[in-house]
């Protein structure tokens, strides 16, 4: 269903995509990477639907949405794919997300699926991908996303939002350090509430996402993504902060392999 950009005959699928093929840091040949691409989102929430946006319109060959809620009420501010006949119905997310963006790219794959992420049925949905991106609101699904991506192998991008603050890591299995490596354990849910408590910006979502979907374009166009670096943003005054987080030799994850969170 893709297409390669760089024939004549194909002159519809490169003019589409030409802003980004134009760019040297992507090229006609990361372009075609990318549109030959699979890629796992787990979560369609504020960060889910940004990232889906970006991503169909970038011509990622084929979008995996997974999420288990339907589209509520406080969902409207923050949730940019989503209008009120989503509302209405109180469509599943995965697949009024789907529909949306086949109206946006009607040339890619995507395939909603409705369900919670569990221990079950995180592994298939990661092993048919090349990258998965974490579109999630809570710690649980992260270590269970961060155990399944290292042991398979595959990249993933982490990123959360809370407030008008927020977090982007690329982990890369192998090549630097995973979740765990940065976080033992969960944090416990008295420290951390949940957005629909604490609040989210809109825009700071859509920052963190679009930060999250940059790293995945690089990875996909050319496997220069920032491995390993904690990206900290703060929307409401602006400003990033970066550090180098260092992988930990005895890390239960991808240091001992134990993947307790798989363990049902």
């Amino acid at each position: 269903m893709t297409a390669d950009i760089s024939t004549p005959e194909n002159a519809p699928s490169a003019a589409r995509y030409s802003r980004h093929a134009k760019l040297a840091l992507i090229g006609p040949a990361g372009q075609a990477k990318i549109e030959k691409s699979s890629i796992l989102l787990i979560g369609c929430g504020s960060l889910g639907c940004a990232q889906a946006a970006f991503l169909a319109r970038a011509g990622v060959g084929r979008l995996t949405l997974a999420d288990r809620d339907t589209v509520q009420a406080p969902n409207m501010a923050t949730q940019l794919l989503y209008d009120e006949r989503d509302l209405r119905d109180q469509a599943p997310k995965a697949e009024a997300a789907a529909r949306h963006l086949r109206a946006i790219n009607s040339g890619i794959a995507i395939e909603p699926v409705v369900a919670d992420i569990t221990a079950a049925n995180i592994e298939p949905l990661v092993n048919k991908a090349d990258l998965v991106l974490d579109a999630t609101d809570n710690f649980e699904t992260r270590f269970l996303l961060n155990d399944a991506a290292v042991k398979a192998g595959k990249p993933w991008i982490y990123g959360g939002v809370l407030g008008t603050d927020g977090m982007v890591m690329a982990v890369s299995p192998g090549q630097g350090p995973c979740l765990r490596c940065l976080f033992d354990l969960p944090a416990p849910e008295d420290r951390l509430p949940p957005p629909d408590v604490f609040g989210v910006l809109a825009t700071a979502a859509a920052w963190v996402a679009a930060l999250q979907t940059t790293q995945a374009l690089k990875a996909l166009a050319g496997g220069k993504a920032d491995w390993g670096r904690m990206h900290t943003l703060d929307i409401w005054n602006g400003s990033v902060t970066t550090a180098e987080v260092p992988r930990d030799p005895a890390c239960p994850c991808c240091g001992r392999r134990e993947f307790r969170f798989l363990k049902p």
